[in-house]
């Protein structure tokens, strides 16, 4: 079975002046440092017909992701079920969510709904013409540690946690959890010597800019938008970044301003780089022999915690005690891409990973809609900041996890597809 694919960009910059969705309900930006992109590949392969689009946004709000699936999908003639949509969570860029805790002055929702106007039809018209060119790749994957995260929960011994956000001062005995991989896939051209176009996962909140002053008030993709900048520059192809399960993992350096943006991007560039000779090198370990489609939705019921949160309980799930929240897989030959419909935490993510019948298995973070945060159980007896601010039961993210797990499970076994 071979795999054709075409790659896609549009810059989605707001004017400088609107609210940024990072930290607040009014923190105006100033003035645009880097701009937001659409980045995005389609692919075929004579059965199925899929788009995967990354937004450098924080998330998007259930009805957002399916107006912009159905706009995508008309414009593209395929169903809606194949088109996937992910969030890098850039905190630099603007509000695309309802939350209860926003009250939006007149001009303020305008400004917020024309965005999301602009932002459909802008999906819509970047893939447009996208299986028009395509070109026959082989695919390669691979994946190296690589720490340039940490996880922001510190848990003391008695299980009680601190957040690191509110207290800096402990980052030096930060000892949970994190994800290091920093997973790829390169699509290369038979014959080529570099790739056609590379697709990056890595687990980390894009949040070195944001500094108190001036940079807290720029518009910015963070550091994935240097490490796109980069791979791009080194490789010659189009480079689409996806976040994986990073609902509690800063970068190492976290609000620390621009100049540790610009490293930190450079540092995840160059070790993908490097990772792309050590694949293309390796044809017998690294190529996959049959980069076959399949895409899935699974929808499983999540109650909402009855003894609220912190935070308003979200808009759109008011008055409602249980949702049933989609899961949504992309299977490329050996590899499986989960879009999970929130922030998930990265020992959830891993657990996914740990149990996952694929060779590689990446999250695909605030894609099927915006639940907030996805914590495991014990982070509700831990305390602090993800446990306070989540809407679901403990039980929830369990459920979820079982449902993907299952689901990679069935699709691992069952490869039979039906055309589009």
């Amino acid at each position: 079975m071979s795999l054709e694919i075409a790659t896609f960009s549009r810059e989605i910059t707001p004017a400088a002046g609107v609210l940024l969705a990072g930290y607040g309900p009014e923190v105006v930006s100033r003035d645009i440092h880097d701009p937001l992109f659409i980045k995005g590949m389609a692919f075929r392969d004579g059965m199925q017909r899929v788009l995967l689009l990354s937004f450098d946004l924080l998330g998007l709000d259930r009805d957002f992701v399916v107006a912009i699936r159905k706009a995508c999908a008309a414009s593209a003639r395929i169903p809606a079920e194949n088109v996937v949509l992910t969030c890098t969570h850039t905190h630099s860029g603007p509000h695309t969510r309802r939350l209860g805790t926003l009250h939006f002055s007149r001009a303020r929702l305008r400004e917020f709904k024309q965005y999301r106007r602009f932002l459909i039809t802008n999906s819509a018209g970047t893939v447009s013409g996208a299986f028009s060119d395509m070109r026959k790749v082989d695919v390669f994957h691979y994946s190296v540690r690589c720490h340039e995260n940490l996880n922001r929960r510190y848990v003391a011994p008695d299980n009680d946690c601190v957040y690191l956000p509110d207290a800096k001062h402990l980052i030096p005995l930060a000892n949970n959890i994190t994800d290091p991989e920093l997973g790829m896939l390169f699509f290369i051209e038979p014959g080529a010597e570099h790739p056609f176009a590379t697709f990056v996962n890595y687990a980390a909140h894009p949040l070195t800019c944001q500094a108190k002053g001036l940079a807290s008030h720029m518009i910015s993709a963070d550091y994935p938008g240097v490490l796109r900048r980069e791979v791009e520059k080194k490789t010659g192809g189009n480079c689409v970044f996806t976040s994986g399960a990073c609902g509690d993992l800063h970068p190492k350096g976290f609000e620390s301003g621009f100049s540790r943006t610009e490293e930190m991007g450079k540092t995840l560039a160059s070790q993908i780089a490097e990772s792309c000779s050590g694949a293309i090198r390796n044809p017998k370990r690294c190529r996959m022999p049959s980069p076959a489609l399949n895409i899935r939705s699974v929808f499983v019921k999540l109650p909402f915690r009855s003894s609220g949160c912190v935070e308003p309980r979200l808009p759109l799930y008011r008055d409602r005690s249980s949702v049933n929240a989609e899961l949504q897989i992309l299977k490329i030959g050996e590899a499986a891409l989960i879009g999970v419909p929130g922030e998930l935490l990265s020992g959830p993510g891993l657990e996914i990973k740990w149990n996952s019948p694929f060779r590689k298995t990446f999250i695909l973070y605030n894609s099927t809609a915006y639940l907030s945060y996805l914590p495991p159980a014990n982070c509700f007896v831990q305390g602090a900041y993800e446990a306070e601010t989540c809407h679901l039961a403990p039980s929830s993210t369990f459920t979820l996890v079982s449902g993907a797990v299952k689901t990679l499970f069935e699709m691992k076994n069952s490869p039979s597809r039906k055309p589009e």
